[in-house]
């Protein structure tokens, strides 16, 4: 967090996506869908983070609006939020319904419902179709386990939401699509950043191969089968999607580490 002292006043500025509360990450997302330049942008968060009134803001000089300004350029470079600020969410089409979302960073999911979110991630990304949005929402979102605050006690899971089944996702998705804007799109970058912090932690599994496509999960495909044993009927590949994303990444990392250790000492013909 950046200090600010303003009229002997300390007010505080997140520095980083993580530093977000709710609500800042709501007015961040709503500011996305305005038209307004960078430095307009900017303007509006600080007037909303440091919480300043009309009569103090003018008596800010230009310099030190400026390098206040500076500080909130991490917003419009990558997204690094993996922090789950929305934790849970009601649909206006059944309010009665809470729907949950995954942990930080997803730490509780599989990774079939990180393949299946990623898919409708991309393909909102690429041609911003809101249905896709809503699928994608879903995916993540999902209902409580039945008396989970007991059978919590007696589980080695920390994901409270039921298990992600297939044909149960265009109910959801129809009924999350009356949610506002601003807390979908703020789902979207959560989603956005736990994507974008894996090439980081598994850099092997996003190295290139020699000779693939540029799909990510046909590259996958292979070392998924490897960590079935090879096997490819439905049993053993479902042990893998409804395995926790995290550990599957790991041993898709050592998989990785191996077959490149094996380019090395086989390389390719030209």
């Amino acid at each position: 967090m950046h200090k600010v002292l303003i009229n002997n006043v300390e007010r505080s500025l997140p520095s980083c996506w993580n530093e977000l509360s709710r609500k800042q990450l709501l007015f961040v997302s709503n500011l996305f869908h305005t038209k307004i330049s960078a430095a307009e942008f900017k303007v509006h968060l600080l007037f909303k983070f440091l919480r300043i009134k009309n009569c103090l803001w003018k008596t800010i000089p230009a310099t030190d609006m400026y390098g206040l300004s500076l500080s909130m350029n991490f917003l419009l470079d990558k997204v690094t939020l993996t922090k789950a600020l929305i934790t849970s969410i009601r649909a206006n089409r059944l309010p009665w319904f809470r729907y949950f979302g995954p942990l930080d960073g997803m730490e509780s999911s599989t990774f079939g419902e990180f393949t299946k979110a990623q898919v409708r991630y991309e393909q909102y990304d690429l041609a911003r179709d809101p249905a896709k949005l809503d699928e994608l929402i879903a995916i993540l979102f999902r209902r409580k386990k039945s008396f989970w605050f007991i059978r919590r006690h007696f589980s080695d899971s920390t994901d409270p939401r039921i298990r992600f089944i297939d044909r149960t996702l265009p109910i959801r998705a129809k009924t999350i699509a009356s949610l506002p804007q601003a807390v979908k799109y703020s789902i979207f970058l959560f989603f956005s950043g736990v994507y974008g912090s894996l090439p980081d932690k598994f850099p092997n599994v996003y190295r290139p191969k020699p000779g693939s496509s540029n799909d990510k999960n046909s590259g996958w495909a292979t070392l998924i089968i490897s960590l079935a044993e090879g096997k490819t009927d439905d049993e053993s590949l479902d042990r893998i999607m409804n395995s926790n994303m995290y550990n599957v990444f790991m041993g898709l990392e050592q998989k990785s580490i191996e077959y490149f250790e094996f380019l090395k000492k086989y390389p390719p013909n030209d």
